[in-house]
């Protein structure tokens, strides 16, 4: 069915320097605005206005006035340091109402108070995951943080590009998430003594060089998926022989063929 579109109004739109606008109303009585993109030779671009929001760009929650949430009391926190244009603004920017937009404390006084209000050293759920670290100064912030996260007991650090955390150490974890990152190696991974499952899905660790320091951690569940290490021969008997409390490898519980001297040649290796 073909319905002819109406055309209401335009004449009492007045033209303007800027762009020519027609409202077309269809048969739905949906208005269509249209926006012409001709500009004449000697018309100069509009600047917009900055949005009232842009004052923030560079602020951490802990700047503001009259703030007393902590670190441990955010659920999924984005690890952001400002550059260094920051500094020059920083007590010179004000609200809409003209006050003063962040705290006005300097010197010792402000890295006290910075410190006091993240309370990363109290946090027991952490969740730093999808961080887009593209920057220097945001990867050196970040690592600033983990080895803050001394009492953390689940830390998930999902999709954040990391390759190394060999320098870091998390004393308190149980449950670490790796997924999703660069990791090569087990010995590039963070000292985790009290360590119970670990996830490494999607990284990209060829070999088992590293993994025997994970004994001493007492690892119980242990994600290799879609590494280049879960696809080679025999693969599930060679984690297993090195972590012999294993209990669960990809999702899988052990099994009589994983256990040393239960493989069987006819069957073959367990590919999960």
């Amino acid at each position: 069915m073909s319905e002819e579109m109406e055309i209401e109004g335009s004449s009492s739109l007045q033209s303007s320097s800027d762009a020519n606008a027609y409202v077309a109303v269809t048969g739905t009585n949906i208005p269509i605005v249209t926006i012409s993109t001709h500009t004449e030779k000697d018309q100069k671009p509009a600047k917009l206005p900055k949005l009232p929001s842009s004052r923030y760009r560079y602020t951490v929650w802990h700047e503001l006035h009259n703030n007393e949430i902590k670190g441990d009391e955010l659920n999924n926190p984005r690890v952001r340091r400002g550059p260094e244009v920051k500094d020059k603004i920083f007590y010179s920017i004000k609200d809409q109402q003209g006050r003063q937009l962040h705290h006005g404390k300097k010197g010792q006084e402000k890295k006290d108070y910075e410190k006091r209000i993240e309370n990363w050293e109290n946090s027991l759920m952490v969740n730093l995951s999808y961080q887009e670290l593209g920057h220097r100064y945001q990867v050196e912030n970040f690592m600033r943080i983990l080895r803050r996260l001394i009492r953390a007991e689940k830390i998930q650090l999902v999709n954040d590009d990391l390759e190394d955390l060999s320098k870091v150490s998390f004393p308190s974890c149980t449950v670490l998430n790796l997924n999703n990152n660069y990791f090569a190696s087990f010995t590039k991974l963070p000292k985790t003594p009290n360590l119970r499952t670990l996830l490494l899905c999607d990284n990209s660790i060829k070999s088992l060089d590293g993994l025997q320091n994970l004994r001493k951690s007492r690892l119980e569940v242990l994600d290799l998926r879609r590494n280049p290490i879960s696809f080679q021969e025999c693969y599930r008997q060679s984690v297993f022989k090195v972590l012999p409390d294993l209990r669960e490898l990809d999702g899988i519980p052990r099994l009589i063929s994983d256990i040393e001297g239960g493989f069987n040649l006819q069957n073959g290796c367990t590919v999960s």
